[in-house]
C-alpha cells in the first residue's frame, strides 16, 4: 500500500507550502505602491520579516512539547488554526499594528508546521522510503516560494487595495482545506506505541504497510521492533528534559549537536543571501524596475522548484553524507566564481548603493528602464553571474534543502524525538535570522567578499560534515538509535544489524533451516550469526537473549496494550530482559542480512 504513505507524506506538506509562501510574499508585497500608501509601510520589510521568524522561533521551541502532549496529527490542525487567525488579521489590516501582529502569530503557525511536518513523515515513513517522503516537504516549499514570486508579480499592476489583500488571502483557502484534510490522516504509530495505545498503532500500521490485516508479517515485525524499542527506554531511559543535553549510553548531546549543525549550516552555506536578498542583487546587475527584478526572482523561484522534484527519487539511493558532501562542494564553487565576477566586473559593488537599511526592496521604482536593462544583460559579466547564481541556487535545492530537513528527522529515539526536533527547528530560525541580518551589512562593507566569505564557510562545512556526520539511509528510527547507542561503525551505507529480538530470530530460523539439512548448528556458528551476544557493555547489566528462562516474566501492560508473545511464534527472549536493540547486547555486525556460514554451506548432507 505504498500509494497511500505517498498521498499521506504528500498531503502532510500542505504545510510546507504555507511555510514557503509565508516565506516569499514579501518580495512582492513590500513594493506594490497600495499596501505602501494604505497602511504607510515604506522601508519596513525587514521588520515584518524578522517579526515571522521571532514567532517561527518561539513556536519551534514549544513545538516538541506540545507534540509530545496532543500528538502529531493534533499539532498541524493546531498550527494550521493558528495560521488562519494571523492570516485573517493580514488581511483585514487597516494598521501597521495588525500587520506586524498577524506576521508574528502566522510565524508562531509556521515554526510549529516547520517541525512537526518532518517528524510525522518521519515516523510514518518505511525506512527505504523515509528520505523521499521527507523530501516531499522541502518540495512543497520550493512551490509555495515560486508560486508566491509568481502571484506578487502578476498582483503587481492591479490599481487597488486587492494587489496585497488578495496574495495574503489566497493561503487562508488552501489552510482551511488543509485543517480539514488532517482530521482525516491516520496517526503516527510510533505515537500511539509510546502513548500505548497499541491496538490503535497495529492498525494504522496495517492501513500504510500491509493489507489491512493486523496478522501481516510486515505490520507486526515493525510493531515489535518499536514496542521493543521503547520498553528498554522506559525501563532504563531517564525522564527529565536534560538527558537530551547529557551524553549518557544514548549520546543524545552528541545526537543533538549533529541536528543544530545540520540546521545552522543550510542556513549558512548563503542560501537565504540569495533568496531573500534577489532584488537588491538583480538590481545591481542592471535588471531595475518592479517587473524586471520580480520576474528575475520568479524564475530563481522556478529553478528552486524544480531541482527540488529530483531529490523525492535519488535521495535515498545516493546517502545523506555524500548528497551534504557534493552539495557543499558545488555551493562553495559557485560562492567562489560569483566572488570572482563580482571583483573583476564591479557589478557587486552597486548593491551597496542600492540596498536600502530600512527595507528589502522597498524603493525599486516600478517602470522598467528598457535601456538599462539591454545594456545590462547584454553584458558578460552579467550573464555570467546570473549563470552562476542559478547554478547555486540547483545545487543547494539537489542537496542541503531537502537533507537538512531529512537528516535531524532520524537522529533521535522515540522518547526525546520531538522535544530534539523543537530545539533543531529552533536553531534553523535562529541561523535564518542571523543571516537575513548580516548579509546587508556584508554587502555595504565588504562588497564581492561577502560571497567569499560564504565560500570559507561552506569549506568549513564540508570539512565537518565529511569528519562527524553519521550515514543514516536505509535504516530504520530504531537501528538508528542502537547505532548511537553501541559501538558500531555507523559510517558504512552497509551496516544493518538485528536490531530487535524478532529479527534476530528471524535470522535465526534461517539458519536453523540450513542445519536440518546439515550438520548441527554448533555456538561458532550462532556467533558468526549473530557475534558474541553475551558480553555486555560497559556500566550496563549482561543480557542474553536467547537464554530460556525458567520463570518467564509477565509484561505491565493497559487494556489498550499488547503483550509481545503472540506476535511471535518465538519464547526465547523473555520480556523481562531488555531487547536486543538496548545496548546492553553488544552486536558485532557489519555484514547484509543473513548468509549462511561457510561451514554450513560446505557440510555434507
Amino acid at each position: 500500500m505504498i500509494y497511500r504513505v505517498y498521498f499521506i507524506c504528500s498531503f502532510a506538506s500542505i504545510g510546507g507550502f504555507l511555510f514557503g509562501y509565508e516565506f516569499g510574499i514579501l518580495t512582492g508585497i513590500m513594493i506594490m505602491p497600495y499596501f505602501q500608501n494604505d497602511l504607510n509601510a515604506r522601508n519596513i520589510s525587514e521588520y515584518l520579516l524578522s517579526a515571522m521568524m521571532a514567532g517561527a522561533f518561539g513556536g519551534s521551541l514549544c513545538s516538541g512539547y506540545l507534540a509530545d502532549r496532543v500528538g502529531r496529527r493534533g499539532l498541524m490542525c493546531l498550527a494550521t488554526i493558528i495560521f488562519l487567525l494571523g492570516g485573517v488579521l493580514q488581511v483585514a489590516a487597516d494598521h501597521l499594528v495588525k500587520i506586524y501582529a498577524g506576521r508574528v502569530i502566522t510565524g508562531i503557525s509556521i515554526g510549529l508546521l516547520s517541525m512537526v511536518v518532518p517528524l510525522y513523515q518521519s515516523e510514518i515513513a518505511p525506512k527505504n522510503m523515509r528520505g523521499r517522503l521527507v523530501s516531499i516537504q522541502q518540495l512543497a516549499i520550493a512551490f509555495g516560494i515560486s508560486v508566491s514570486y509568481w502571484i506578487g508579480y502578476g498582483f503587481l499592476d492591479v490599481n487597488s487595495p486587492a494587489s496585497w489583500r488578495l496574495p495574503l488571502g489566497i493561503p487562508l483557502v488552501i489552510g482551511l482545506i488543509y485543517a480539514i484534510g488532517i482530521l482525516l490522516m491516520p496517526r503516527s504509530p510510533r505515537y500511539l506505541i509510546h502513548r500505548h495505545m497499541d491496538i490503535q498503532a497495529l492498525e494504522v500500521l496495517a492501513f500504510i504497510r500491509g493489507d489491512g490485516s493486523l496478522s501481516h508479517p510486515e505490520v507486526l515485525m515493525e510493531y515489535v521492533e518499536i514496542k521493543q524499542s521503547m520498553r528498554f527506554e522506559e525501563t532504563y531511559g531517564s525522564k527529565h528534559y536534560g538527558r537530551l543535553f547529557q551524553k549518557g549510553w544514548e549520546n543524545n548531546r552528541k545526537r543533538l549537536l549533529l541536528g543544530i549543525a545540520v540546521q545552522a549550516f543550510q542556513q549558512l552555506t548563503g542560501a537565504n543571501s540569495i533568496f531573500l536578498y534577489a532584488p537588491q542583487i538583480f538590481q545591481a546587475l542592471g535588471i531595475v524596475g518592479g517587473h524586471g527584478t520580480l520576474l528575475a526572482n520568479a524564475v530563481s523561484g522556478v529553478i528552486n522548484l524544480v531541482f527540488s522534484i529530483p531529490p523525492v527519487f535519488f535521495i535515498d539511493r545516493f546517502g545523506r553524507r555524500p548528497t551534504l558532501l557534493i552539495g557543499t562542494i558545488v555551493c562553495c564553487i559557485c560562492m567562489i566564481a560569483m566572488a570572482i565576477v563580482g571583483a573583476v566586473t564591479g557589478l557587486t559593488d552597486n548593491i551597496r548603493a542600492i540596498y536600502a537599511p530600512g527595507g528589502m526592496a522597498a524603493d525599486i521604482p516600478r517602470e522598467i528602464d528598457i535601456n538599462v536593462i539591454g545594456s545590462s544583460i547584454n553584458s558578460g559579466g552579467t550573464v555570467a553571474f546570473l549563470v552562476v547564481m542559478y547554478l547555486f541556487i540547483a545545487s543547494y535545492a539537489l542537496t542541503w534543502a531537502p537533507v537538512g530537513w531529512i537528516f535531524p528527522t532520524e537522529l533521535y529515539s522515540q522518547d526525546v524525538r520531538a522535544q530534539a526536533l523543537g530545539i533543531t527547528t529552533a536553531a534553523n530560525w535562529l541561523f535564518n535570522y542571523g543571516v537575513t541580518q548580516i548579509t546587508p551589512i556584508m554587502f555595504v562593507t565588504i562588497r564581492w567578499k561577502t560571497f567569499a566569505a560564504y565560500a570559507v564557510v561552506c569549506a568549513v562545512i564540508g570539512y565537518l560534515v565529511y569528519r562527524y556526520f553519521p550515514e543514516t539511509m536505509g535504516k530504520s528510527l530504531e537501528e538508528i538509535d542502537l547505532i548511537f547507542s553501541g559501538n558500531f561503525n555507523y559510517y558504512d551505507l552497509n551496516v544493518h544489524h538485528p536490531q530487535t529480538a524478532a529479527a534476530a530470530l528471524d535470522i535465526l530460523d534461517h539458519a536453523h533451516a540450513y542445519a536440518r539439512n546439515s550438520n548441527p548448528l554448533n555456538p561458532q556458528v550462532v556467533e558468526g550469526l549473530f557475534g558474541d551476544l553475551t558480553t555486555p557493555s560497559i556500566g550496563t547489566p549482561a543480557v542474553t537473549p536467547f537464554a530460556q528462562s525458567t520463570k518467564p516474566s509477565t509484561p505491565q501492560v493497559n487494556e489498550n496494550s499488547i503483550p509481545l508473545e503472540p506476535i511471535t511464534s518465538h519464547s526465547t527472549a523473555p520480556l523481562s530482559s531488555p531487547p536486543l536493540s538496548s545496548p546492553s547486547a553488544s552486536l558485532s555486525l557489519s555484514r547484509p542480512p543473513f548468509s549462511p556460514p561457510s561451514s554450513i554451506k560446505s557440510s555434507p548432507s
